[in-house]
Parts: structure tokens; sequence; C-alpha cells
């Protein structure tokens, strides 16, 4: 079998690197919470999904890459549900469109859970026909 997508090898030890100091790092570990519509969007546009990372570089890197595979996750978890894929879509484009939607929220719902504003995202862009 052969993949379509390789993560070049400096993605995978930036990811490593950052993976081991958030591991040297970690005093206490923090309680889980789902991530906010907010967070979410700060992990793709602020590095806020990898504060613990000193190089502005490497937080803006590790955090949109998390952010990708939080809503890559989210989509997986609800396809065929909330949202269905038609023949022409493509994976690059799922970020960019949960961004969009992220940007347009409102203040009143940006609290809500990351997960459930993807999938409706999600919905909005590739809906199911019934």
């Amino acid at each position: 079998m052969r993949f379509r997508h390789r993560i070049p090898y400096r993605n995978l030890a930036g990811l490593v690197l950052a993976l081991s100091a958030m591991a040297a790092q970690a005093q206490q570990p923090e309680v889980y919470r789902p991530i906010t519509a907010k967070e979410l969007l700060a992990g793709f546009m602020e590095g806020g999904l990898a504060t613990w990372i000193q190089d502005p570089v490497q937080r803006s890197s590790l955090s949109t890459f998390m952010a990708t595979a939080y809503v890559l996750g989210t989509a997986d978890s609800v396809k065929g549900q909330q949202w269905c894929p038609g023949q022409d879509v493509r994976m690059e484009r799922f970020s960019e469109r949960v961004m969009d939607y992220l940007a347009d929220l409102p203040q009143a719902r940006q609290e809500e859970s990351a997960a459930k504003i993807v999938a409706e995202a999600l919905g909005k862009a590739y809906p199911c026909r019934r």
C-alpha cells in the first residue's frame, strides 16, 4: 500500500522535538476539557494549541498541525451522519472551510465545543442528501 501524502521529515522532527519539550516542561497534568471553538481558531491563527513551545515558528507550525488533525479526526467521527463527502471532496479544503466558519461564528458561540462547531461547518459545506 502506498501513501499519497508524506510528512516531511523536518516536520516530523519538529513534532518530536515539540512533544519532548512538552513532556520535559509538564509540571502538572491538565485535566481534560473539550477544546472550544475560540481555542481551535486560535490554534490555526495564533499558535494557541502549542503555547508551551518557546520558538514562535515551531509553536505556530505545531499548533496548526494539531488544529488540522483535530478537524480531520472530527470529520472522520461524524462522516455520513453530520456531513457527507461527495466524490470531489478534498481533505485539504476541510481546514479552510472550518476556519472560515469559525471566523464568522458569533461571539456567543465561541465557547462551544470545537467538535460540535467543526461538525456543523462540515455539514454546511458538505450536506448529506437523503
